[in-house]
């Protein structure tokens, strides 16, 4: 059977609903946390390549670092290791016609460290439902797309359709803490598709953007020691906590100096995240006195058509004019230092074919046009666009508490997802193509 439409797949989800969130329960037990430079995906991975090997589909298990030349790529972050079983899984069903059109859907398995420990739904790799919601560590971020990505698939395969184009399933590793390495490895190594969707969470927004992201350490420095001898000290903590105020500052400026018409929404501003504060240097004992200096992990995210040289041109100007003329600052030499690459924003413009087909998929099965707009988070989708290179978007559940305690999904989500991508992927991949 070649053709299959969105009432059949929606009674074949509606039976196997018990399973889909069950199977996306029991993916989430696995803590495949990113620990950089290391990740512990291996036994989920393992899992996810036995689920698609019993689906009779071609498996590709391979490290990133295994792939010829991915280390030399400009965007390759060094410094991460690959052992303990850490690779990419890319499943195929063959399509029964060459020249078919190719459909992949993505997604990421390693999940964000659970710390804070501060959970209370529950513990974050011992899953519950509850009141609608599936709570656990990446049950948003982004395990359950990935199992809606399966699933859909799988669905498709019980109701006997048969593609003509190849229908492709990945979970990678190392996404989380701005690597990208997992996604960079598995767009050189192939295959390439003629749309790839992403399950990252999106609130069920068709996103064909995404937010790019720009890290670094901003360190005030100065001299140490204690004032025993009658000479003042300046505190760097002092000088933080006045950068830590001329960041809500920039913050103010740069959301003032940009804008893209899918970013509009309440929600979707540009932000900048403070998330770490040290008094000492990599490996230094911390002495009860003046600090000698003061470092500040900062993020700034911004809109497709930035690059990093107009970002930085306008960010030092800021830093500059500031530790020259604010008293705050003025006895402290300011260091400004990017820790991570670029991750690249994207956009697949909104009228193209991909994401035409799949608005259309999502209103044939949900019976609503989904809201189209950019997704506030920075992501890989830049490495599927460019690198791919292949058009793109980001459709994925709602959910909440990402990075944080008590992370949770919503289950009717999972399963509206994979009827809706289940449904694009007859349409995409069907002998009509």
């Amino acid at each position: 059977m070649s053709a299959v439409g969105p009432e059949a797949i929606r009674d074949a989800v509606a039976r196997r609903a018990d399973d889909i969130v069950g199977w996306t329960q029991e993916l989430v037990r696995f803590p495949s946390e990113n620990r950089p430079p290391a990740g512990d995906e291996g036994p989920a991975q393992e899992f996810i390549a036995g689920a698609c090997r019993a689906q009779g589909w071609e498996v590709d298990l391979f490290a990133p670092d295994e792939v010829p030349g991915v280390a030399e790529h400009p965007a390759w972050l060094c410094g991460r290791t690959y052992g303990q079983g850490r690779r990419n899984v890319v499943a195929r069903w063959r399509g029964e016609r060459s020249g078919g059109r190719r459909l992949l859907l993505s997604g990421h398995v390693d999940v964000a460290p659970y710390e804070p420990d501060d959970w209370k739904v529950c513990r974050p790799f011992a899953p519950v439902v509850k009141d609608g919601r599936l709570y656990g560590r990446g049950a948003a971020d982004m395990k359950g797309g990935l199992a809606a990505a399966f699933w859909a698939l799988r669905v498709l395969q019980d109701l006997g359709f048969e593609p003509a184009g190849d229908l492709l399933f990945e979970s990678l590793v190392d996404e989380e803490f701005a690597s990208g390495n997992g996604a960079l490895a598995a767009r050189l190594r192939g295959p390439r598709a003629d749309l790839a969707v992403i399950g990252e969470p999106t609130r069920m927004e068709v996103c064909p953007a995404c937010l790019g992201a720009f890290l670094g350490e901003l360190t005030i420095a100065g001299a140490a020691g204690m004032p025993y001898t009658g000479a003042a000290i300046p505190n760097p903590l002092h000088g933080a906590a006045r950068a830590i105020a001329l960041f809500r500052r920039w913050q103010e400026q740069w959301r003032a100096q940009n804008h893209h018409p899918l970013f509009a929404a309440p929600g979707k501003e540009l932000n900048v995240l403070l998330w770490r504060l040290d008094t000492t240097r990599r490996g230094e004992f911390a002495q009860m006195g003046t600090p000698l200096q003061a470092t500040l992990a900062w993020i700034v995210w911004c809109h497709p058509g930035m690059t990093e040289e107009e970002f930085y041109l306008r960010f030092r100007a800021f830093w500059r004019e500031h530790g020259a003329a604010d008293p705050e600052l003025t006895p402290f030499r300011l260091e400004l230092q990017p820790t991570h690459h670029f991750v690249q924003p994207w956009e697949t413009p909104s009228d193209s074919l991909g994401v035409s087909a799949t608005v259309a998929a999502f209103e044939r099965y949900a019976g609503r046009p989904p809201a189209i707009g950019g997704a506030p988070f920075s992501c890989d989708l830049g490495l599927y666009g460019e690198v791919g290179p292949m058009p793109c978007l980001l459709l994925g559940p709602r959910g909440g508490n990402l990075h944080a305690p008590d992370e949770w999904v919503e289950t009717a989500d999972l399963l509206t997802l994979t009827g809706v991508y289940a449904t694009l992927a007859a349409s995409w991949c069907g002998a009509a193509a």
